[in-house]
């Protein structure tokens, strides 16, 4: 019998492609979404029985070897001994042959030669004393000697040729050296040293623990920071996630993945017993490693550096993993920090509870656009609207799409029907933007914001009495007259009198506008009694605001069976309630008053 035979009925298929796809039971064969094209539902089949696998969607199909071929981009012989090894069977026969496959050996020597890099490096942190002081500032970066044996952490020396002695010594040809990457050559060929020196060396392997490159940390003022190996046969870096041959199952069993920036973080995450963390080797995340992660689990918690270029990656990695149907949560951890600081300064614990607190991504991105953005303005509204807007539409389902723009109005306080309504439906249909008529339908201000406003102009009494309360409770907050009320309060706070074109300076065009209109709606003065009428339809207004977010959190908060919750939303709606029943009754005793 060949060895492709025995393998072939000795392994399950469902068991070799469970490794790379997320699959489920779906009568007598099993699903999943296929790891060849984009999806969003499952097309993928794997035959128990047959041993076969086929998408119906992209058409690819075959047994368990051509699954592995594909998936890993590998021959066949390599695919055998790949499957073999997974089954625990001993090939009979050296599945590589040399004159037929000779890219396929160039792969296997390869593989080879930076395992015994990985293992001279791990060796150099106690063979010499530049070595042992490499490890002296591992233990000052909290890497005990449990934690780099783990990652087998090592030490390229400062000499230049140490490594390239050893790969010699090993029987390792110079030209499949150079081809490595771990060997450079100068001097038109004539001159060979090693491409990493004096700098702590981190291994990075494909899933099935193989090293296949390196990052190398300079310990010295050499530059780069970080060098990290060149592509070759055996790496591709826009393919390769590090850490992931050790979170695969952690990431599996809990279907969720924590995504960071660089080799320490995830060093440090994983160290503190989050295992399910992987990083996107010091580039950008790509389309190919968000398809391998894909293969594994949906979800992901991105935890990129805090600073400005970690929110940029974090919002560029939200645009794919998006696209490839991720369920995704943002952890911004405080101070400045990145994982690895974050953990050394605060401990395990401190991560975990802020792991678990992390907000949705659109959460994440409404609390940044509401901070880049002043919601005081009708324009700072809708840019901030349109800065979530392009997110919102990589949902795929139109339902989704237009719940989330209403947690979107929610969060950024746009209480405003027309404007919610045009949110709605951009989202809905899939708009990346919110149209100008937007902004007009914000500027559309209440009779009651109109009046007080007024009344506050004309009379500083008026603006004494009403405005310092209205301001301490949040009443003023999202009016398209908002700035006006505060410039009027400022202006107050400093004793001088209220001067309509003094307060221009302070306030875009559009206030502008309506600073001057609202002096032209009535000719007479507004009473103290109108006044608290129409202080109070603005604490009515926002009251109808509060309850509406409350009811999208007790929404959120009954798919997640919170009970805990949902009682602290039921008792907060019952509090405005009973304020805004209140304050009705006491408007309607003092309307009455008036026409009496």
């Amino acid at each position: 019998m060949k060895d492709s035979e025995e393998i072939r009925g000795a392994v399950d298929i469902v068991k070799i492609v469970g490794d790379y796809v997320q699959l489920r039971k779906a009568g007598v064969s099993f699903k999943g979404l296929c790891p060849f094209h984009q999806e969003k539902t499952p097309s993928f089949n794997v035959h128990p029985q047959k041993q076969i696998f086929h998408c119906f969607g992209c058409g690819v199909g075959g047994d368990v070897f051509k699954f592995v071929m594909l998936i890993e981009s590998i021959s066949f012989p390599e695919a055998l001994k790949r499957v073999a090894e997974k089954a625990g069977i001993k090939l009979k026969q050296r599945p590589l042959d040399p004159v037929s496959d000779a890219a396929a050996r160039d792969r296997d020597v390869l593989t080879r030669m930076h395992e015994a890099a990985a293992r001279f490096f791990a060796s150099q942190l106690s063979a010499t004393a530049e070595g042992r002081a490499a490890r002296a500032y591992l233990a000052d970066r909290g890497l005990g000697d449990e934690v780099i044996a783990r990652f087998r952490i090592g030490y390229a020396p400062s000499e230049g040729h140490a490594l390239l002695r050893h790969l010699e010594s090993s029987g390792f040809s110079g030209g499949v050296m150079e081809k490595s990457g771990l060997v450079l050559s100068e001097a038109e060929g004539r001159r060979r040293l090693d491409r990493f020196r004096q700098r702590v060396m981190f291994p990075i392997a494909r899933e099935s623990g193989a090293v296949v490159a390196f990052g190398g940390r300079a310990l010295g003022d050499d530059q780069p920071k970080y060098l990290n190996s060149p592509e070759t046969p055996i790496y591709t870096k826009s393919r390769v996630l590090y850490h992931l041959d050790g979170a695969a199952n952690a990431v599996r069993k809990g279907d969720e993945a924590i995504l960071v920036e660089g080799y320490m973080d995830a060093i440090a995450v994983a160290s503190a017993g989050f295992e399910q963390v992987v990083a996107s080797c010091g580039t950008s995340l790509t389309p190919n490693q968000v398809r391998l992660l894909a293969r594994y689990t949906r979800r992901v918690v991105v935890n990129y550096d805090p600073d400005s270029a970690g929110v940029a990656a974090t919002e560029r990695s939200l645009e794919l993993l998006l696209d490839e149907g991720f369920e995704c949560r943002v952890l911004a951890l405080p101070d400045g920090l990145d994982p690895d600081s974050f953990i050394r300064k605060r401990g395990a614990a401190a991560y975990g509870e802020r792991l678990k607190a992390a907000p949705s991504y659109l959460e994440y991105l409404s609390d940044r656009a509401a901070s880049a953005h002043d919601l005081r303005t009708p324009e700072g509204k809708v840019a901030a609207a349109n800065a979530v807007l392009p997110y919102i539409i990589r949902m795929p389902n139109p339902l989704l799409r237009s719940e989330w723009a209403d947690r979107l109005a929610g969060r950024l306080h746009l209480d405003d029907r027309l404007l919610r309504e045009e949110l709605r439906r951009a989202a809905a249909g899939a708009k990346r933007e919110v149209n100008a008529s937007a902004t007009a339908a914000l500027l559309a201000t209440s009779p009651a914001e109109k009046e007080l406003l007024r009344g506050c102009l004309e009379s500083a009494d008026l603006a004494d009495e009403f405005l310092p309360g209205l301001a301490e409770d949040g009443v003023l907050e999202g009016l398209a007259a908002s700035r006006i009320f505060q410039a009027v309060l400022e202006t107050r706070a400093r004793g001088a009198a209220i001067e309509v074109t003094a307060l221009e300076e302070m306030l875009s065009d559009a206030e502008k506008r309506l600073l001057y209109e609202c002096q032209f709606a009535s000719e007479n003065p507004l009473t103290r009694e109108s006044a608290f009428l129409q202080a109070q339809a603005l604490r009515h207004r926002k009251w109808q605001r509060e309850i509406a977010a409350l009811n999208t959190e007790l929404e959120q908060a009954s798919r997640n069976r919170d009970e805990s919750r949902i009682g602290e939303i039921l008792r907060r709606k019952k509090q405005i309630e009973d304020l805004s029943r209140t304050a009705m009754l006491e408007a309607k005793t003092r309307t009455g008053r008036q026409r009496a």
